[in-house]
């Protein structure tokens, strides 16, 4: 929602609405202020807020979305942010999980929408989630997406084309905004509530037998089908070569003592105290990281989303350590998108403000753009190379900050625990800074990318001073 101030007599008007339609629709809310606006005295009466009750849904749409789940023979949920901002949402889904025997998956990004430990918990779909996830979402004949616009990152191809959206299932969306409701897949049954209220409405009304049909099978097959993603997983050390391309293989050759980004995730997820709040970025290095963090609860995974807000992680986690002083914060980002936001690390040891730790992948590349132009543009890079002269540790350390440089996963490790410890104890902020090497994962949108057809060549000779 947009709106801009025409008259600065209904600032306070306008500034209301934009805060409600944030808050109704969970949506992003924007007002725009002209700036000659700033700078006029008015007296008005300052509006009250209404706090609207949130609808568990329409009784006949949860009714039949109650009746489609008590039929389905593999009924598959599917966990978005929407679960995490309602009132008892992940406990919700949880309790309607258990009910039918489905396993949930969760949203791109999305991570902490389900607790991780929990049987049925699948993991997050998309852009190098969980296979377990996609393969059982594979298997649905019904799903329930739950508080949840079914953004295009959690159902396209992955792994190399990997098409696990079932096309044939019946699709219940569940959303508090209904003008998302049916935007990006065909609905079989729409309902406009919130998550957790229309969650505990559809298990209130299943049949006594519903999640009967095959349940001990489903079960069985959950259970093996994420074991066998987790000893995958373990097993993935290095980033593949599309046919025809050989960047990763060159870039392992050109620095073999360097640690790979799954190498470092793996050495992260060892020390990341499962209570830790964490926050990631947009590119390269944080997107392949998107299948191991899990979580015990909801609010512990700040992602930028869509919206690919690079420079985020770095704010977001001194946000967070605001908010909950009390928990350990833990910031990632690439080198290029921290370059976007490193001004603050001239504030954030300021006087009062919290402690937070910080790492930051040096591989000296942006490498998400990268990504595209080893597929598509034969290497031929623009601009995607970053200064090796700059020291992000020795720029944390000139402002007063803790800096470390590690280079091994050992290191890693031990400088994780040290700055989490530094952190909650003696209210340090560190900066890691990692280096590893210049392997690319899968591309953002391999689907809206094709090579391009060269028209007409460039000849020397075609040139005239």
């Amino acid at each position: 929602y947009q709106e801009e101030v025409r008259d600065p007599s209904r600032i306070p008007e306008v500034l209301n609405r934009v805060i409600e339609k944030a808050i109704r629709l969970s949506a992003p809310a924007q007002i725009n202020i002209p700036r000659d606006m700033w700078t006029k005295v008015i007296e008005v009466e300052l509006p009250a807020g209404v706090d609207l009750e949130r609808s568990p849904g329409g009784p006949k749409s949860v009714a039949a979305a109650a009746e489609l789940l008590s039929e389905a023979k593999f009924p598959v949920i599917l966990n978005g942010a929407g679960v995490i901002l309602s009132d008892g949402g992940i406990e919700a889904s949880r309790k309607l999980a258990e009910r039918l025997s489905a396993p949930v998956c969760c949203n791109y990004q999305h991570n902490d929408a389900f607790p991780g430990e929990h049987p049925l918990y699948a993991g997050p779909l998309g852009y190098n989630g969980s296979k377990a996830g996609m393969e059982l979402m594979a298997k649905a004949d019904v799903i329930l997406a739950l508080g949840t616009r079914l953004n295009p990152f959690s159902s396209l191809p992955a792994y190399g084309g990997m098409n696990y959206w079932p096309t044939d299932a019946k699709l219940i969306q569940v959303d508090i905004n209904e003008a998302r409701i049916g935007l990006t897949k065909p609905v079989t049954i729409g309902v406009q509530g919130d998550a957790a209220q229309v969650a505990d409405g559809i298990l209130e009304k299943l049949s006594p037998s519903a999640g009967d049909a095959d349940r001990s099978n489903r079960e069985a097959l959950i259970k093996t089908t994420k074991s066998a993603w987790k000893l995958e997983l373990e097993g993935m050390t290095h980033e593949q070569d599309d046919e025809g391309t050989t960047w990763n293989q060159r870039a392992r050759a050109r620095d073999p003592e360097r640690m790979s980004p799954r190498m470092v995730w793996r050495a992260i997820q060892r020390m990341l105290p499962s209570d830790a709040i964490i926050s990631t970025d947009i590119g390269n290095n944080c997107a392949i990281g998107n299948a191991y963090p899990s979580f015990p609860k909801g609010r512990q995974y700040l992602s930028p989303g869509l919206f690919g807000p690079c420079g985020y992680g770095f704010p977001a986690i001194l946000g967070a350590k605001i908010g909950k002083p009390d928990v350990p914060v833990v910031g990632f980002a690439g080198d290029g998108a921290f370059g976007i936001s490193m001004n603050e690390l001239t504030a954030c040891g300021r006087g009062e403000w919290p402690a937070i730790t910080m790492v930051v992948f040096r591989n000296y590349q942006w490498g998400a753009e990268k990504r595209n132009t080893t597929l598509w543009y034969s290497d031929n890079f623009v601009g995607t190379e970053l200064n090796v002269g700059v020291e992000y540790a020795g720029v944390a350390k000139a402002c007063g900050l803790k800096g470390v440089k590690v280079t091994t996963g050992a290191a890693l490790e031990e400088a994780l625990k040290s700055a989490v410890e530094g952190q909650m104890q003696r209210n340090e902020t560190t900066l890691i800074e990692v280096v590893l090497n210049q392997e690319l994962g899968e591309p953002f949108r391999r689907d809206a990318m094709t090579k391009p057809v060269r028209v007409a060549g460039v000849d020397a000779a075609d040139m005239h001073e």
